[in-house]
């Protein structure tokens, strides 16, 4: 091949299109497969290859596509760049505009001063309104409590009282037979106990302890042939559906309390606190600790 043949095929790949298509040619690939691959229009890469500027955006932009597109084809990149470079013109400088400097509100301007003056004065007249309609009172209007025409009530608010002498000593009550005196003395709870028969008397111990033997420690929920029993230490929150996927519990399961859920297996349950729960599944203990995840366990019950 002469000197000139050569020389004309390197003046070919002296701009970035025709560098960028010719790796292309040698990969085997279509202008469609690298617009998909950079995700731009294929028209913006016929425009690449022809060194054409039109649809093109800004010249940053172009530098990214041609960077891609080399990376793509196995060109080098900051090859291409330079040959775009020396092709393209320098972007015009940036004209930055004049921005005038903002003179800062001082304290000491008049507008500044007159605001606080005035907004001072309404704090201190609410101030003045506020004490004198809650702590002032017209003196001209108490008078004898002794005298039944005396005012009974000051801003809609009643301050009639009635005087209340108190013994100077403590006295203690007097013992009870029968029926209780007429006395301003409180009834305390021993002085009932003796006005009623001896089977009828109950000491508080004795209420008590019935109470506490009518607290519920045990709930039975739901119908059916299998049954789930859950002795709560730690309070958790449960979920449990029956083989139809029906809700049987959907609630926190409250600690020192037990539950009976009777259901159709196979149960779906949920422990939201699984170490504070102990399973029974129809009377077998059921092991749901290698279910459980951060305190949380899932698991199938069957049949």
């Amino acid at each position: 091949m002469s000197e000139t043949s050569n020389h004309d095929m390197k003046n070919l790949k002296d701009t970035p299109g025709r560098l960028l298509r010719s790796h292309r040619e040698k990969k085997g690939l279509s202008t469609l497969e690298i617009a998909k691959r950079i995700h731009l229009d294929i028209k913006i890469i016929d425009s690449i290859e022809q060194d054409s500027d039109e649809g093109m955006p800004d010249a940053t932009y172009v530098r990214g596509y041609l960077r891609s597109y080399a990376k793509i084809v196995g060109a080098d990149p900051d090859n291409v760049i330079a040959l775009y470079n020396s092709e393209s013109p320098l972007p015009p400088p940036e004209v930055v505009p004049e921005v005038k400097k903002h003179s800062q509100i001082n304290s000491s301007d008049k507008p500044v001063k007159a605001f606080t003056y005035l907004l001072t004065f309404g704090l201190v007249l609410l101030l003045l309104i506020w004490y004198q309609s809650n702590y002032i009172v017209d003196t001209s209007i108490i008078t004898d409590p002794n005298n039944d025409n005396s005012q009974k009530s000051i801003n809609g608010v009643d301050i009639s009282y009635d005087i209340v002498i108190h013994p100077s000593s403590w006295k203690s009550p007097e013992k009870i037979s029968g029926l209780r005196p007429q006395t301003s003395e409180p009834i305390i709870y021993e002085d009932i106990l003796k006005l009623q028969p001896d089977n009828e008397v109950q000491t508080l111990d004795m209420y008590i302890k019935e109470d506490e033997e009518k607290k519920e420690i045990g709930t039975t929920i739901g119908s059916g042939p299998d049954m789930v029993y859950l002795d709560v230490k730690k309070k958790s929150w449960v979920e449990i559906f029956d083989a139809n996927d029906k809700k049987l519990f959907l609630d926190n399961a409250l600690s020192g309390r037990q539950y009976y859920i009777y259901g159709t297996a196979p149960f779906k349950v949920l422990l939201g606190f699984s170490p504070g729960v102990t399973v029974e599944f129809n009377g077998m203990v059921f092991n749901h600790s290698r279910y459980s995840v951060n305190s949380i366990a899932r698991f199938k019950l069957s049949e």
